[in-house]
């Protein structure tokens, strides 16, 4: 009876311990897994294109609040013509509504050869997400104008898909998407080259990027559309 009690205290032994190694070696794969490292780095990409997008919101919202005070003052005939002119021109530059050239970057992407003749192509075609990441990391980069295949991007753009068809701002485009940005070409460069390009480089797609002196996007030619969101009365003056 003692050789059988110690017998079953070994086998108890050799169990937790298998049991503990087991767990080690789990959280371990956990805590080195490649895809739980990359998907750590997507949440904080989101995080940073949040508070991106939280900065254009509040931008947006000014820009709305100028327009209304210029807008009053001309139904009242108050203020100086030229002077709300002048202020009506700059909102309209910030809005995207007008052409612009300066300094930037030229990005080409295009689909794979085997895109045509494989038996499921998707594998080789860039997809909408593609383009929406590198104009993301153009925003991170501070680009000041971005257009995609000479359609204007601007804080309210569409960039999605239709099946195999990518639509930006609900006109379609056909490859080579051309993606060209007006910024500091340095600073440009620097944010793609380490983003989404550098995936679609290494994974063989004919892609190219360019400094350029002068590129020239036109302006944004869509409509600012609210559905659900109404202008209240100002109250106090605010």
């Amino acid at each position: 009876m003692k050789i059988e009690k110690w017998h079953v205290l070994l086998s108890l032994v050799c169990l937790i311990t298998g049991l503990l190694i087991a767990l080690y070696y789990k959280s371990s794969d956990i805590r080195f897994n490649p895809i739980a490292q990359k998907n750590q780095n997507l949440v904080a990409m989101i995080r940073t294109q949040e508070k991106k997008n939280r900065e254009l919101e509040a931008e947006i919202t000014k820009i709305r609040k100028d327009l209304d005070k210029y807008q009053q003052a001309i139904a009242s005939g108050q203020g100086s013509l030229g002077r709300m002119q002048e202020n009506l021109a700059d909102l309209k530059f910030r809005a995207g509504l007008v052409k612009v050239s300066g300094p930037g970057i030229k990005i080409t992407l295009n689909d794979q050869e085997q895109a045509r003749t494989a038996k499921d192509p998707e594998y080789y075609m860039i997809h909408y997400s593609n383009i929406l990441y590198i104009v993301n990391d153009l925003r991170s980069a501070g680009a000041e104008a971005i257009a995609v295949n000479g359609i204007r991007v601007v804080t309210n753009s569409d960039i999605r898909c239709a099946g195999s068809i990518i639509l930006v701002n609900t006109r379609r485009l056909a490859p080579p998407y051309v993606i060209t940005a007006i910024g500091d070409p340095e600073q440009l460069e620097m944010y793609v080259r380490s983003g989404e390009y550098y995936t679609l480089e290494m994974a063989k797609f004919p892609v190219s990027l360019e400094k350029l002196n002068k590129v020239v996007i036109p302006p944004y030619k869509g409509s600012y559309t609210f559905n659900y969101a109404n202008a209240l009365p100002k109250v106090g003056g605010n």
